[in-house]
């Protein structure tokens, strides 16, 4: 059911590297000795990547790098080799206060239905600064992405400042901050809980119900 398509689609540039995780939340692995492991890859690599691992996850990596080689060759050490990163939001339903007390992995459905609504509010609020932005429902939260030039080149100290002026609509402040490069893969499958990662226009979002869309329920679980 993946589409190659669809993700080449999702980017106006397309990232460098992308990441699988083969089966550590989940268990479902093919090989037991990649649990635990994540396996980096070059973009163009994904569909052999994903026929060898058969992976629960995949991300992608939102910083651009000097060079793709070098920085396979030290995934281990510091990165000193980043041009720029791609600006996104993350926002799950663990952040968010609630009675249900909710713990990853697990959470209730108004948490997960407040994570839409807090994505759209964020999205409307980073109209103001920014024009080219795509919400996309993760499986289980809500990922606000910003395409526009000058958010990749935004410092340490500014997305600081931005995440402040954003905080009520309960982010994971180290994703947008920079300090988390990968997040899901629009179009994968969320291993964890079986579902579509699904890109939505902030109108889209305002219609979206992630209990009732059948959009995002993979059809194997219908067979």
């Amino acid at each position: 059911e993946f589409s190659r398509e669809k993700v080449n689609n999702f980017f106006k540039n397309k990232p460098q590297l992308l990441a699988l995780d083969a089966g550590t939340d989940s268990g479902i692995i093919k090989n037991k000795k990649d649990k635990g492991n994540l396996y980096y890859l070059k973009y163009n690599e994904l569909n052999k990547k994903i026929k060898k691992y058969v992976p629960e996850d995949i991300y992608y990596d939102r910083n651009s790098y000097k060079n793709v080689e070098e920085r396979l060759r030290s995934l281990s050490q510091p990165v000193k080799i980043i041009i720029k990163q791609q600006l996104a939001f993350d926002i799950d339903p663990e952040n968010i206060p609630c009675s249900c007390k909710s713990k990853y992995p697990k959470f209730c459905n108004k948490c997960l239905r407040k994570t839409i609504l807090f994505a759209i509010k964020l999205g409307e609020q980073l109209k103001e600064q920014f024009k080219d932005i795509q919400l996309v429902y993760s499986g289980r939260g809500c990922h606000v992405h910003v395409f526009d030039t000058k958010a990749y080149t935004l410092t340490t100290q500014e997305r600081k400042e931005l995440n402040k002026q954003v905080k009520q609509y309960a982010i994971d402040p180290w994703v947008s901050e920079g300090k988390s490069n990968l997040i899901r893969l629009p179009y994968s499958l969320n291993g964890l809980v079986s579902r579509i990662v699904m890109p939505l226009t902030i109108q889209e979002a305002k219609k979206f119900d992630p209990l009732t869309n059948k959009k995002i329920i993979p059809k194997f679980l219908n067979k």
